[in-house]
């Protein structure tokens, strides 16, 4: 009959077994590093993750990141060019992890960071950039959790939406849906249809050409040089348009003033209403201006210029 084991030996075995799965564990852990650095460099506080795919013109970027900001630039080449640039405590880049995968001229790019539970005595900080260069001809759909997304020279349709950042765009061609929760918006130099929001910001555009929705809950609206069809809406702020034509405008804010200056050559209906103030027009018109409201026609009526505030004055200028 065989002897049982001492408590001596027990401990002895066990400790055997424990030396073996910590060096398996960091045999597995050696490989895994190996296999990431043949796609990024970590460097201290530092980590570069680079890829690049052949594509054709016409396809589409999906980027979806829980943290980073994000920028894409059109260039005449029929590559897809990513680089990401991290930097952070060590603990926090080890965390954070980037996916790639192409399908024909689709290009899908993941961002995830590895959430702990027990995270009191560590260092946390982490910022992550995403540089990218597309063919000038390409579609976008962009999404980040925590930075700003910056789009220049870019012609497609581009979709996307940022819960902590700004916009910042230039040079667009196409059908542009973009919003942010919490960050200003900038738009120059772009023609196609665009439809923007923040619920937190100022918005500001300049020579846009086609129709333009501008909509934010808490900022000040600036539009110049504008030739399109016009929307824009705030519920806390001053509204300035400077339009070259007047394709159709309606304008709102429930808490400041709204000025509009349009060519002395234009057509138009007018409808203003100044629920807390005066409406004033220098352009010759034919109609009434009584009690905060103004009901006219311009050059014998066009199309319908629309104007609305519950806080401030009206005030319907010539632009040159």
């Amino acid at each position: 009959m065989s002897q049982p084991l001492s408590v001596t030996s027990r401990l002895i075995i066990l400790m055997v077994f424990a030396v073996i799965f910590a060096a398996t564990m960091i045999g597995l852990s050696i490989k895994t590093r190996t296999t990431d650095n043949a796609e990024s460099i970590l460097l201290g506080n530092d980590k570069n993750i680079e890829k690049t795919f052949t594509v054709q013109p016409d396809g589409q970027l999906n980027i979806q990141t829980d943290v980073g900001n994000v920028s894409v630039k059109g260039t005449e080449s029929n590559e897809v060019s990513i680089r990401v640039l991290a930097r952070g405590s060590e603990d926090e880049l080890r965390k954070f992890d980037v996916s790639f995968d192409q399908n024909g001229n689709y290009i899908e790019v993941t961002g995830k960071m590895k959430r702990s539970h027990f995270r009191f005595f560590d260092n946390h900080w982490l910022e992550i950039q995403y540089e990218i260069q597309v063919p000038k001809s390409y579609n976008l759909n962009l999404h980040t959790s925590g930075g700003n997304i910056e789009i220049i020279s870019v012609r497609g349709k581009i979709e996307g939406e940022t819960s902590g950042g700004n916009l910042e765009l230039s040079e667009l061609e196409g059908n542009v849906r973009l919003s942010t929760s919490g960050g200003n918006v900038n738009i120059e130099k772009s023609s196609g249809d665009f439809n923007l929001e923040t619920s937190g910001g100022n918005m500001y555009s300049e020579s846009i050409t086609g129709p333009l929705q501008m909509e934010t809950s808490g900022g000040n609206i600036e539009i110049k040089n504008g030739d399109g069809k016009v929307r824009a809406s705030t519920s806390g702020g001053n509204i300035h348009a400077y339009m070259k034509d007047n394709k159709g405008i309606d304008l709102s804010t429930s808490g400041g003033n709204i000025v509009v200056r349009i060519p002395k050559s234009i057509t138009a209906d007018i409808q203003a209403e100044a629920s807390g103030g005066d409406v004033n027009c220098d352009l010759e018109y034919t109609g009434k201006i009584k009690d905060g409201s103004m009901k006219g026609k311009i050059n014998g009526g066009g199309n319908l210029i629309k104007l609305e505030t519950s806080g401030g004055d009206i005030v319907i200028d010539p632009n040159d």
